[in-house]
C-alpha cells in the first residue's frame, strides 16, 4: 500500500509541477465558463424574456398551439446542451492529460524503476490513473460550482433542479473517466507523447462522430444500433437529461475496466521484453 501511495503522490506532484495540469485546467475553466455564462445563460435569459410574448401569440394564433414552446426551465433548457458541449471539450483536452502518463516513463527509461516496486502492473496503472482522475475531479468540481451560481444569486433559490443535475454530473464524470482510461491505452503503447495524444484524440473523435452519424435518417437501422452501442457521447445524452439507465453506467464502467486492462497487458508485455 505504501508503494502504491508513493507512485500516486509522485504522479499527482508531476502533474502540478509541470504545465500540463495548469494548461488543461485553465483552458477548461475558460471554455466551460464561456459556454455557461455567455452561451447558454444568455439564451435562457432571452427565452425567458420572450416567453410572455410567445404565450400571447399562442392565444391569438391557434395554429401555434401545435408547436412546442416549453415553460422556461433552467435545468431542461441549459444542462443537457451545456454538458454535451463540455463532452466535446473533453475530447480535445483528455489527450493532453494522458499523453505523458506512461509514454514519458518509457522515453526516459524510468519505467524499469517502477518494476522494482513491490507492486503489480495493475496497481501501477491504477495509481497513475487515479492521479489523472485528481485533475479531472477538479474540472468536474468547477462545473458543479458554476451550476450553483444561479441558486446563489436567486432570492427564492431552486433555479437548478439538483436531481436531474446530479445525473448530468454523474454522466459527465463517467464520460471523462472513460476517455482518460482510453488515453492510457495509447500512452502505454508508444514512447512518443505527441503520437499518444494524436491517437487518443483520433479514437475519441471517431467515437463522437459515430454517435452523431447514427442520428442520420439515411443510416440503416442495424448500423444505427452498432453506432449507438460504441458511441461514448450517445450514452451520456440521457444522463444529461436526468434519465439514469443502468446500462449506460455499466457501459462506461466496462470501457474503463477494459481500457485499463489493455494498458496493464501492455505494461506486462514491456516488462517481459525488458
Amino acid at each position: 500500500m505504501k508503494a502504491f501511495l508513493a507512485i500516486f503522490k509522485r504522479e499527482v506532484k508531476q502533474y502540478f509541477t509541470s504545465p500540463i495540469a495548469y494548461v488543461v485546467l485553465v483552458i477548461f475553466s475558460f471554455l466551460s465558463a464561456w459556454f455557461y455564462a455567455i452561451g447558454f445563460l444568455f439564451q435562457f435569459s432571452e427565452y425567458c424574456e420572450q416567453y410572455p410574448m410567445i404565450q400571447m401569440q399562442m392565444q391569438q394564433n391557434p395554429m401555434m398551439m401545435n408547436q412546442n414552446f416549453p415553460v422556461p426551465n433552467f435545468t431542461d433548457l441549459i444542462i443537457p446542451g451545456y454538458f454535451g458541449t463540455l463532452s466535446i471539450v473533453l475530447i480535445f483536452l483528455v489527450p493532453l492529460l494522458t499523453m505523458r502518463a506512461i509514454s514519458e516513463e518509457k522515453r526516459q527509461g524510468t519505467i524499469e524503476l517502477l518494476y522494482t516496486y513491490p507492486l503489480s502492473d495493475l496497481q501501477v496503472v491504477l495509481a497513475k490513473y487515479m492521479a489523472s482522475m485528481v485533475v479531472f475531479t477538479l474540472m468536474a468540481l468547477l462545473v458543479v460550482f458554476y451550476l450553483m451560481i444561479p441558486d446563489f444569486f436567486s432570492k427564492e433559490g431552486g433555479v437548478v433542479a439538483w436531481k436531474p443535475a446530479s445525473s448530468a454530473i454523474l454522466g459527465f464524470y463517467l464520460f471523462g473517466a472513460a476517455c482518460i482510461a482510453i488515453g492510457f491505452i495509447f500512452s502505454a503503447l508508444t514512447e512518443n507523447q505527441i503520437v499518444s495524444a494524436a491517437l487518443t484524440f483520433t479514437l475519441l473523435l471517431f467515437m463522437w462522430v459515430v454517435g452523431w452519424a447514427a442520428q442520420g435518417d439515411n443510416i440503416p437501422e442495424q448500423w444505427k444500433k452498432v453506432a449507438e452501442a460504441v458511441s461514448l457521447t450517445n450514452r451520456s445524452s440521457d444522463l444529461y437529461k436526468g434519465l439514469v439507465h443502468l446500462s449506460d453506467i455499466v457501459f462506461y464502467l466496462c470501457v474503463m475496466v477494459g481500457s485499463l486492462f489493455i494498458t496493464m497487458r501492455s505494461l506486462e508485455s514491456h516488462r517481459w521484453r525488458a
